[in-house]
């Protein structure tokens, strides 16, 4: 399958005479082994004193990677870099350049670069992590046989418009969960990231926290990876949740709106999370982002899962949980439905289209609705961790995560290399408090 941005590297970068650089990978597929992991648990060296002050913290919690980004975005590009050098060629020269030949990422990054709208104080960052690679040791990534450039960097940013990913959420609240006591009829969410299981790629997992300086913007939690700029999971300070997942749509349109510029999901979703104020009614809600969606051009398909504390949604008239689908042709956004098998207090998304096009089963949101239909609607903690278990894509699950945003409560399970995710160490349960936390 090709995606947008591959099908416009081949069609107008590739008439020139692009070469294999030296260590190539050539066609390996996405999940090939790397040759070695590329120093992925260095420790960075330490500042001395004529160096530049390091605006982050990396520790590991209960062996989960988890980096803080404070400052402006220099700083927080230059902290990302310092501190996960080795992480970034390791998910670069392991993952990327698998999933891409060298010649065709190399070719793709500054076309690439000059048709994506990105924000510029992403743009910035990206460049920051650059520099800070280069201060902590170097930015040689050995496949490419060169310096990794921002570039190249925003471009590893777009690989969810590269290559097919997939995934699941289901959300619940109110009365859905108003028999268990932990939950109480607040919000929560499943999800699962299905990706690829790449161990280059499942080595660089990081719970990553950006807290900016810039006024008008608001710390944001991530899940993802090393380099990773974007957001696939995030979730931010007033307590609004985004989980990307890709769509199975046609992308009407997407060659044309990719040569004509458009906006790469997962950093335009990084964009709207850190924003206090998108929409200008003079708070952070998840209509932020809908805006934000709406007033931007996508290639590709794909759908957002979108929740907030129920408090914040009611003040606004509408369910704390939204689907919104996304295509070059426009953007559509369902709520829950009490006629629906999941009635009016649950709300799924797995990959196919729902309101832009007659809805397909999928085995996936079959079984979710058949849990809830067993269930009477209802779920408690526990039994909606378990839905999102049972609903992975084995070969390619990456990690599953349950957010209660309302409570700022965030549980991650991360997959091991060479392990199944059964197999792999047990979930961890964060607060925003410790997460944010920078001592």
């Amino acid at each position: 399958m090709l995606r947008p941005l591959v099908a416009l590297a081949i069609a107008g970068c590739f008439a020139c005479d692009a070469q294999t650089p030296p260590g190539s990978r050539g066609s390996e597929m996405p999940n090939a082994e790397p040759a070695a992991a590329v120093g992925a648990m260095d420790e960075p060296p330490s500042p001395t004193g004529d160096s530049q002050e390091i605006h982050g913290r990396l520790r590991m919690v209960e062996g989960q990677r988890v980096v803080n980004l404070w400052g402006t975005a220099s700083q927080r590009g230059f902290a990302h870099g310092y501190l996960l050098r080795s992480e970034i060629i390791d998910v670069v020269d392991g993952y990327v350049l698998a999933a891409l030949d060298p010649a065709v990422f190399s070719g793709l990054a500054p076309v690439y670069n000059a048709n994506a709208k990105i924000d510029a104080n992403l743009r910035e960052e990206a460049a920051a992590v650059i520099d800070g690679m280069r201060k902590a040791g170097g930015a040689e990534v050995p496949g490419l046989g060169r310096e990794l450039t921002a570039a190249d960097l925003l471009l590893m940013n777009a690989m969810t418009d590269l290559v097919a990913v997939g995934c699941s959420s289901v959300s619940a609240w109110g009365k859905a969960t108003a028999d268990d006591p932990t939950l109480g009829g607040a919000l929560a969410v499943v999800r699962n990231l299905d990706w690829a299981a790449n161990p280059a790629l499942l080595r660089s997992q990081t719970v990553m926290v950006f807290d900016p300086a810039e006024p008008g913007q608001q710390p944001v939690v991530s899940v993802g990876f090393a380099g990773y700029l974007g957001c696939l999971s995030c979730i931010n300070e007033a307590g609004v949740t985004t989980l990307f997942n890709m769509g199975y749509g046609d992308g009407v349109g997407s060659k044309l709106q990719a040569a004509s510029g458009f906006a790469p999901a997962n950093l335009l979703l990084r964009t709207a999370m850190q924003a206090v104020d998108v929409d200008g009614d003079g708070e952070a809600t998840a209509a932020d982002i809908v805006h934000t969606l709406k007033s931007s051009t996508h290639i590709g398909s794909y759908i957002v899962h979108l929740v907030e504390p129920p408090k914040l949604a009611a003040k606004h008239g509408r369910s704390p949980a939204q689907v919104a689908e996304v295509e070059a042709a426009g953007v559509a956004v369902r709520a829950p439905e009490a006629s629906s098998k999941l009635g009016e207090n649950m709300l799924a998304a797995t990959n196919h289209l729902r309101a832009r096009q007659a809805p397909e089963p999928g085995r996936r949101y079959r079984q979710i609705e058949q849990t809830a239909a067993r269930s009477q609607q209802s779920v408690d903690r526990e039994g909606l961790w378990q839905l999102g278990e049972q609903v992975q894509i084995a070969k390619n699950v990456v990690h599953t995560l349950l957010f209660v945003p309302e409570r700022g409560e965030v549980r991650v399970k991360f997959r091991a290399p060479g392990k199944s995710m059964a197999d792999s160490p047990q979930p961890v349960a964060y607060t925003w408090e410790t997460l944010v936390a920078r001592e």
